[in-house]
């Protein structure tokens, strides 16, 4: 088919943007914690209500381990399939002090051209700028040139444990020629920065039972302690440092390949900011901001997240704990296989002496990379040089984890709507309304370059 004309799409954009952003700060009233079902239906039902008022279709579903999912599509021309995979749960991480902000985190108010609403910069503007994408094809009297997938997730818990069954039992309604993931931003030069790739998790919970109860600490120099044990446990997994002393931990990691160091070369890494934020003068290692920027991104970690024993009242108590338990957190890249790395973790434990510590697994993830030389990735970079009149940055590899590997068969890229300074998840987030306008013209000129690809 011929490429389409895009320029009526495009003005339907700047056209109707008051009533797009109109919309989206009607999601970001809706206060879509996971701890908050109720709240979690409702945004549900507001996304689907929004797919049916342009002209598409949208089922809420209900699954296991997972707040409802909403599948949806809007039919267009041509054969190409783009999917979009969006959130709407929000405080993915710690959310400070409502106090700190300048309005009500879920009044969603403007003030000097930005929208301050909890999650509206991870992920719900990000998530309607999808639909208003499509919209804006059918505003300008079009029919979009591709046919829009959408996976709308709410999450029950961080790490997505209904994703993956979810995805295999609709497999035909997900199915597409490529995908376009949740969430990025612009960095500090006002580019945009299109992700390729997710690490995985593997996180366990260590717990230790030396004795059947607590027992009076007059006994130490008889009996063990739970404590005593689990922090000579967790000390064979790594050194003070943090390195990973684990046999065998990295060995399938994916070689960095020149190309993909040279990407990572033109990503933006403040470690200024960071060494303030962390109130540490240097970074583990000596390494320098750019041995940083890539570290931080293709080394896997092992974080000791928790640490639990004993009577921590505040008085003086007489005890030998009989129980402890530590949480740990394994980021994986791309390469590596969670099961594989939890053999490793046994098999170390036992040879060193701790088989008897009992490993249960809380949540796992695959890594997932989308390679850079993809053609997909070359459509999106050159649909944002279109967009935002600039040269976007390639992320071959990132630092945050997900469940992305659930939809690995296709290519995909992930584009968002906000900045480096949205502040997500903190006091104040915020998207500029510029940005909202711009991440909805790139999402109308990827659909226009994916409908004539061969």
């Amino acid at each position: 088919m011929p490429h389409p004309d895009t320029a009526a799409a495009l003005a339907a954009v700047d056209t109707h943007l008051d009533e797009f952003v109109a919309e989206l700060q009607q999601l970001c009233r809706i206060r879509s914690r996971r701890q908050e079902p109720d709240q979690m239906a409702a945004t549900a039902r507001f996304i689907a209500d929004s797919v049916h008022r342009w002209g598409g279709q949208a089922e809420i579903i209900e699954w296991e381990q997972s707040h409802p999912y909403v599948l949806a599509e809007i039919p267009g021309a041509g054969q190409r399939r783009l999917l979009h995979f969006t959130h709407y749960d929000v405080e993915v991480e710690p959310a400070g002090d409502d106090a700190d902000w300048i309005s009500p985190p879920y009044a969603a108010e403007i003030h000097d051209g930005r929208l301050y609403a909890r999650g509206v910069a991870d992920d719900k503007g990000a998530l309607m700028s999808r639909i208003h994408a499509v919209a804006a094809w059918r505003l300008a009297g079009l029919t979009p040139p591709v046919t829009s997938r959408f996976i709308f997730e709410g999450k029950q818990w961080l790490h997505s444990p209904g994703l993956g069954s979810f995805c295999a039992a609709y497999a035909d309604r997900l199915a597409s020629d490529a995908a376009l993931w949740e969430n990025s931003w612009r960095d500090g030069q006002d580019r945009p920065l299109l992700k390729l790739a997710e690490k995985g998790v593997l996180y366990l919970r260590l717990t230790v039972r030396t004795l059947p109860r607590d027992l009076t600490s007059q006994n130490t120099a008889l009996l063990p302690a739970a404590t005593a044990r689990l922090a000579a446990a967790l000390a064979q997994l790594q050194r003070p440092d943090g390195t990973v002393t684990v046999p065998g931990f990295a060995d399938d990691v994916r070689p960095l390949t020149d190309a993909e160091r040279d990407l990572l070369a033109e990503v933006e890494f403040d470690g200024d900011f960071l060494r303030e934020r962390a109130g540490v003068r240097g970074f583990t290692g000596g390494l320098d901001d750019r041995q940083a920027a890539v570290a931080i991104r293709t080394v896997p970690t092992l974080t000791v997240a928790g640490i639990a024993g004993g009577d921590m009242r505040d008085d003086v108590t007489l005890g030998i704990p009989a129980t402890a338990a530590a949480k740990v957190e394994i980021r994986l890249v791309p390469g590596q296989d969670p099961q594989r790395v939890l053999a490793a973790v046994r098999d170390h434990l036992a040879a060193t002496g701790f088989g008897d510590v009992d490993i249960e697994v809380m949540a796992t993830s695959r890594p997932n990379m989308t390679d850079h030389r993809d053609p997909f990735v070359a459509l999106v970079a050159d649909a944002a040089r279109r967009a935002y009149g600039v040269e976007p940055v390639i992320e071959p590899y990132t630092q945050w984890i997900g469940n992305q590997g659930a939809l690995a068969a296709r290519p995909i890229v992930g584009v968002g709507v906000s900045r480096a300074d949205s502040g997500v998840d903190g006091p104040n987030e915020n998207i500029r309304l510029d940005d909202y306008r711009d991440g909805i013209r790139h999402v109308v000129e990827v659909m226009a370059a994916l409908a004539v690809t061969a």
